[in-house]
């Protein structure tokens, strides 16, 4: 089973979820009537790109500080800009999977042919190590209407530890264990920090936007123009870069999933939710050695799944 579980349909359940904090609303969903299930569903899926709603769920830790917004950025994004999505799709140049059940389109033909390296958890910790993908046609529960139809996916890797992400094979990715450190939070809403420390270097992961109640719940925010930064201090020289933006969020927050030196160079690598609607999950991975300048860790690739 996936430690990073994916959010696309699953039987029995509608939805597997990546995290805590996710919404509930696909379970409430699944007890309506088979037919009006279906229907309402798709429409849903329809506008997952073009809802704008923003209820998000505030948490609150003593780890949480308010953000320095007088730093420099030396990304191309300023800190005061406005409408912002980041990373865009032109900038994913590998592939990504995550293990489990998904749609048609969320899965190529080719990908139990292909080279990969997994990041896996087992008792002893996380490690990186080179896995063969398997792949196989089932039931979509959602847009299959023959119950003998499958049209689905189901993602598997030959590894049978937990699972986090899945890689296309990269010359600088061997096998190796991998040095995590713990994210005490794992969603920073504007004006918050969240800092953290690797190998004596400095990391602080913070967010700008605007942030208000909302008034029908009150422990639920509304958030736009949001972008999450990080700050690093890496031999001597400190740099700050945008991570990910979202003009506005539906029952969703960009999530902070994982960190830690993946490539063994030093430097903390991260995946991050960047997805801003409920029935959408897209794990994004961030990695250091083949940053630009200007920049701490690069967004390579992303695995985008729906629920519905």
């Amino acid at each position: 089973m996936s430690l990073i579980e994916s959010y696309a349909f699953q039987m029995p359940q509608l939805h597997k979820h990546f995290n805590v904090g996710s919404n509930n609303m696909a379970t409430t969903l699944k007890n309506i009537a088979a037919s009006y299930l279906t229907v309402f569903m798709l429409a849903t899926c329809n506008s997952v790109n073009t809802e704008t709603a923003n209820k998000v769920e505030n948490s609150q830790t003593d780890t949480v500080v308010a953000a320095n917004q007088n730093v420099q950025v030396t990304s191309t994004e300023s800190l005061s800009h406005g409408k912002v999505v980041f990373p865009v799709d032109s900038l994913m140049k590998i592939k990504l999977l995550t293990t489990g059940n998904f749609h048609s389109d969320e899965v190529w033909e080719t990908a139990d042919k292909e080279k990969w390296i997994g990041i896996f958890k087992n008792k002893e910790g996380f490690y990186l190590k080179q896995t063969t993908v398997k792949t196989r046609r089932v039931h979509d529960e959602i847009v299959d209407e023959n119950k003998n139809e499958k049209t689905g996916w189901e993602v598997s890797a030959s590894n049978k530890d937990s699972n986090i992400i899945l890689i296309e094979a990269l010359p600088y990715l061997a096998d190796r264990k991998i040095q995590t450190v713990a994210l005490s939070k794992n969603f920073i809403y504007p004006d918050e920090t969240l800092s953290v420390s690797y190998l004596g270097n400095q990391y602080k992961i913070f967010a700008t936007g605007s942030k208000k109640k909302e008034q029908q719940d009150p422990e639920a925010f509304e958030v736009r123009n949001y972008k999450l930064y990080l700050t690093a201090n890496i031999n001597g020289k400190e740099t700050t870069q945008l991570l990910a933006a979202q003009p506005d969020f539906e029952d969703k927050m960009i999530e902070l999933l994982f960190a830690g030196d993946i490539e063994g160079d030093g430097i903390l690598d991260f995946i991050i939710d960047t997805s801003r609607h409920y029935n959408m999950i897209s794990p994004t991975i961030f990695l250091s050695k083949p940053a630009d300048n200007g920049q701490i860790v690069k967004p390579l690739g992303s695995h985008v799944s729906v629920g519905c």
